[in-house]
């Protein structure tokens, strides 16, 4: 069910931060709806990149620490395992953009699941480097006009776009790949359902958990926040089909 109230584990008085039409507060409601379902709050250590996602800590009333770029999930696996020395299992998750997780730090984010550490980490695919001026990032689409690619990616030039979800879900310590969206009410109920899962498999120990969030980013498309959601819809979700990639516990 999605719930409407202000989470408990959304700080009080907290300010939105982020630009017009941006799916980055929706999905930091839907992270502490689920927090509050699972009563994680007063063991939860959030781990957040840099990028527009680095506001996680003005918003979650949980300890939080930020990541050099591109390697949160090499700072999660560090917490996890020095919480574990001490014989605290605390609930760890990584909150990051596409251009931390899939570009700077692709090697710490595969070989986090490589190991099949016991982390969960979350990255909100906006196909560019959204807060340094919309630059050409790893999920940035065939065609796509951003300020390093003037002309549009070009596969002989760029390379293609990385499906982060299905590559994640390679790894044998994967627990669970998704990639989910936000553009419309029975997207966001998924995706509360997807991250509660992912948050789930972390609690039972079963290994590198991921959710991968398309959202918009109206500022840098250059487009209005209701085109951005169509363009999720009609052409992202096309290319980045949304689906579960690996889940051992259906396998």
């Amino acid at each position: 069910m999605l719930v409407y109230r202000t989470p408990k584990t959304i700080k009080e008085n907290s300010t939105f931060t982020f630009c017009p039409g941006c799916d980055h507060g929706i999905a930091v409601k839907l992270v502490a709806n689920v927090l509050d379902e699972l009563n994680l709050r007063d063991e939860t250590i959030a781990v957040a990149s840099s990028g527009c996602s680095v506001f996680l800590y003005n918003f979650l009333d949980v300890d939080c620490i930020e990541a050099p770029h591109g390697r949160a999930c090499a700072v999660a696996t560090g917490i996890k395992r020095a919480m574990r020395a001490q014989k605290k299992e605390n609930f760890v998750f990584t909150y990051q953009g596409d251009g931390d997780f899939a570009s700077i730090g692709l090697g710490e984010s595969l070989h986090s699941a490589l190991r099949g550490e016991n982390i969960t980490a979350i990255c909100i695919n906006n196909t560019n480097y959204g807060m340094t001026g919309g630059q050409l990032g790893p999920t940035t689409v065939l065609g796509q006009v951003t300020t390093t690619s003037p002309l549009g990616r070009n596969k002989e030039y760029h390379g293609f776009p990385i499906k982060t979800a299905e590559h994640i879900a390679l790894s044998d310590g994967t627990s669970f790949s998704a990639r989910v969206a936000l553009y419309d009410i029975k997207n966001i109920m998924n995706a509360k359902k997807i991250i509660k899962k992912a948050f789930e498999y972390q609690k039972k120990g079963l290994g590198f958990a991921f959710v991968e969030i398309l959202s918009s980013c109206p500022t840098n498309w250059k487009l209005t926040p209701v085109e951005s959601h169509n363009k999720i819809k009609n052409e992202l979700t096309k290319i980045y089909p949304l689906g579960i990639f690996k889940d051992v516990l259906n396998e």
